[in-house]
């Protein structure tokens, strides 16, 4: 297999979402509802960060690494299929025997209002066993013109594994960004940051397990990226959903707010966050800053917010809503 037009290196948990869509309210313990349709699609923020970075990258240029099982049901089809269909090299995923496995892959159960808002339970299976051994499987990524390659990962994986990989990022003169979705609150993050990520992008229910701090607006966003500067980040872009983000450099400072679109009818938050990250490897990956990209990601993350499951924006699509942008 040929790794020398590799840009992107994605890794963690490639999951199988069963969404409702539309249900009339989130529940309480012990209620029932009978709304929403349903979808079955692929997911895993980290599969959902490859999916959305390769059309706008290129095709073959995104590869991920990660693990799954043959479960009987088929239900690790969906997320490697959904993969291949947007050109992402699926090469390094690891497919066991569902006998040897020992578990199925990972799920994502995830109900979602008619206002968007929803809840998502993520049940990992088999990404649990994603190792650092199966990161040295896919040692030959990071030895090849590792000066023009980045690594973007979630931690919807085992911590040690996103540990190694950063080591194997970093001693290779790569440029990492980390999206911190899968983060389990209690657990201590602070040497994974050490590693000195080049973006931290977390959102403001992230930022506040990470730093302790409740981000309200740009005052709290500010104080938040000082302490995430402080554990070892380069720069931060801090979402906050229906308010966009608040991206710092360590030099600048700006807040972007999530612009209207004109769209109507569906709402889903799932994915918009993805989306953004998605978006800001790319535009890294071509040499914008940090602070150029984020425009560009945050547009594209309300885009997203309009659209049913997890349908990626290409660049064509992100590039009209610039112009659209730029005539309102």
């Amino acid at each position: 297999m040929s790794c020398t037009d590799i840009g992107l290196i994605v890794i963690g948990g490639l999951n199988t979402d069963i969404v409702a869509l539309g249900v009339d309210r989130l529940l309480s313990p012990g209620e029932l509802t009978r709304s929403g349709r349903l979808l079955i699609g692929p997911g895993g923020k980290s599969c959902n960060l490859a999916r959305m970075s390769s059309p706008l990258i290129a095709p073959r240029r995104v590869v991920m690494v990660g693990r799954t099982s043959r479960d009987p049901f088929g239900l690790w089809r969906v997320p490697l299929d959904a993969l291949a269909g947007e050109g992402v090299n699926t090469d390094f995923v690891k497919v066991d025997d569902f006998e040897g496995a020992g578990g199925y892959p990972g799920v994502a159960l995830i109900p979602v209002t008619q206002h968007g808002e929803n809840q998502i339970y993520c049940v990992p299976g088999i990404n649990d066993s994603f190792l650092p051994r199966d990161m040295d499987a896919a040692s030959q990524l990071f030895t090849t013109r590792n000066g023009e390659r980045m690594l973007a990962l979630t931690l919807e994986l085992p911590l040690q594994t996103a540990a190694h990989a950063m080591r194997m990022a970093v001693s290779s003169g790569m440029k990492v960004i980390l999206d911190p979705g899968g983060i389990n609150e209690g657990e201590d993050y602070r040497g994974l940051l050490g590693l000195g990520p080049y973006l931290l992008v977390p959102n403001e229910h992230e930022a506040r397990i990470l730093t302790g701090i409740e981000v309200t607006g740009m005052a709290s966003a500010r104080e938040a990226a000082h302490a995430l500067f402080a554990m070892g980040a380069a720069n931060v872009v801090l979402t906050h959903g229906e308010r966009g983000a608040y991206v710092f450099d360590g030099a600048r400072e700006r807040h972007i707010a999530a612009p209207p679109t004109g769209a109507s009818g569906t709402a889903d938050a799932t994915g918009c966050g993805d989306q953004v990250t998605a978006v800001l490897c790319a535009e890294i990956l071509l040499g914008v800053s940090v602070m150029e990209a984020s425009e560009a990601a945050v547009l594209a993350g309300t885009l997203q917010y309009h659209r049913p499951g997890i349908q990626p924006v290409t660049r064509e699509e992100l590039e009209e809503a610039m112009r659209r942008e730029e005539r309102s």
